[in-house]
């Protein structure tokens, strides 16, 4: 082959391969880019992921917070309002001593006090206001009834030999009766509140 069609074959080979490693150069750059891309966008996907996390489990725990925070303003609530009622109750005790439903109460707390020492003697505490009263249904027993200014109403018994002791006193009764009156009134406080 002359050297002219030799150079220019040559000159051609070059010139196919330059463009066919341009060619490649650009197809392999296009694919590291995309690659990249692609790594680049998973990445950004995973981090979105886990900053939604993030952001709605710190959401939770406010609103957790929030509801107990409620939660704990409604019990200090109702505990308040209790403490409201049984102080009420404690001031207006003795006003409950010229009650009929009261004088039916007290003789039927004496009678079973009585019924349980039988003829052992004990001694009745109570209300100075129901000493007379207390004394009248006793009377003939071996129990003896003294007054009491510690009991505002109700009574209070000891067996003189100390095998019982029975608290029938108002306070004694209002604290029993406080988890009773806190469980009945729960729903009518949670419907008003």
């Amino acid at each position: 082959m002359p050297l002219p069609d030799l150079l220019e074959a040559l000159g051609r080979s070059n010139d196919e391969e330059v463009s066919g490693l341009l060619s490649a150069a650009r197809g392999e750059a296009e694919e590291i880019r995309a690659t990249a891309r692609a790594e680049a966008e998973a990445r950004l996907g995973r981090t979105l992921e886990a900053e939604r996390a993030r952001l709605q489990q710190a959401a939770e725990r406010r609103r957790v917070a929030a509801r107990r925070e409620a939660t704990a303003r409604v019990l200090r609530a109702r505990a308040a309002l209790l403490d409201r009622v049984f102080e009420a109750a404690r001031v207006r005790a003795p006003a409950v001593l010229g009650w009929p439903e009261y004088a039916r109460a007290l003789e039927t707390m004496v009678r079973r006090v009585h019924e349980l020492l039988g003829a052992d003697p004990g001694t009745l505490r109570c209300a100075p206001g129901d000493v007379e009263r207390v004394r009248s249904w006793v009377a003939g027993s071996t129990l003896s009834v003294l007054p009491s200014p510690e009991v505002p109403a109700g009574l209070h018994c000891t067996a003189d030999d100390g095998r019982l002791t029975v608290d029938l006193t108002l306070p004694v009764r209002l604290a029993m009766e406080r988890l009773a009156l806190a469980i009945t009134v729960r729903p009518a406080l949670e419907g008003a509140g």
